[in-house]
């Protein structure tokens, strides 16, 4: 096993040695995160030094470097995947069946509205964006794919939400932090307004999680009638009232389920 404490210059060439010692820690690093997986997906540091037999100053170092960069996140004694690795799984997994699917009734979709429209999945207690295809005109929404987004503030979060028991209750322990003056911190609210989207079949979000911009989003299904997505719509206020959301409903709806179509 490699020395922990061996100088970087202790042999070699300096570029060589410390080009090596680069791949080492980078080694480390992958050998301790896939230590993490759906059956353990919670772990102590002194589980990992039993998985990996890494030295205990080692493996401590590592978890510390790994939580400051967000690929971990530590709860009390345990560390779990970050948000940052949600982010890239979720792109890489969410799958290219969906990102394929979508790709051209996204694109179609934001000419259709002239706005930037976004797919977004589900990981964990947040949402994040997998396919993006922004508007072409001058103020417009300005997102990212990767980008991790909270669940109760956002009309996609609320298409998860309504849809799935899991992510309500995800949402709900996290507190209903407020975002905006207009986001929902209510129970009560909130569950009126999920029954609303289930009940139209799309959401609408007015400035909940920022200000200046507002959301609409209808969900996305498999074969088996489960969601695996919210197709959204984001937009500056003065565009997406409530009255214009209405208006574009009808085609959110449809490339909505136009995607859902290829899925089965």
């Amino acid at each position: 096993m490699h020395d922990d404490n061996r100088n970087d210059t202790e042999q070699g060439p300096p570029g060589v040695t410390r080009d090596s010692d680069a791949v080492q820690v980078l080694h480390r690093q992958a050998l301790i995160l896939d230590c993490f997986s759906r059956g353990q997906p919670r772990l102590r540091a002194s589980d990992v030094r039993a998985a990996t037999g890494l030295p205990t100053t080692t493996v401590a170092r590592i978890l510390r470097s790994l939580v400051q960069e967000n690929l971990l996140q530590r709860t009390g004694d345990y560390y779990s995947i970050g948000l940052r690795v949600m982010a890239w799984s979720a792109a890489a997994t969410a799958g290219s069946d969906l990102i394929d699917a979508a790709r051209p009734i996204v694109r179609d979709l934001r000419d259709r509205t002239g706005e930037s429209c976004i797919v977004y999945v589900r990981q964990g207690g947040a949402r994040v964006a997998v396919l993006m295809s922004h508007s072409e005109q001058s103020i417009i929404y300005q997102g990212k794919v990767g980008q991790i987004q909270p669940l109760n503030a956002g009309a996609a979060g609320k298409i998860f939400m309504a849809h799935e028991p899991e992510a309500l209750a995800l949402a709900l322990d996290a507190g209903l932090p407020a975002f905006t003056p207009n986001t929902i911190t209510s129970v009560d609210r909130l569950t009126d307004d999920l029954a609303l989207t289930r009940q139209r079949g799309w959401a609408y979000s007015p400035e909940e999680r920022e200000r200046g911009l507002s959301s609409m989003a209808a969900p996305l299904t498999d074969a088996r009638d489960a969601l695996v997505g919210a197709l959204a719509i984001g937009a500056p206020a003065f565009r997406l009232s409530p009255e214009s959301a209405a208006q574009h409903a009808p085609a959110l709806v449809e490339c909505a389920k136009a995607i859902s179509q290829q899925l089965l």
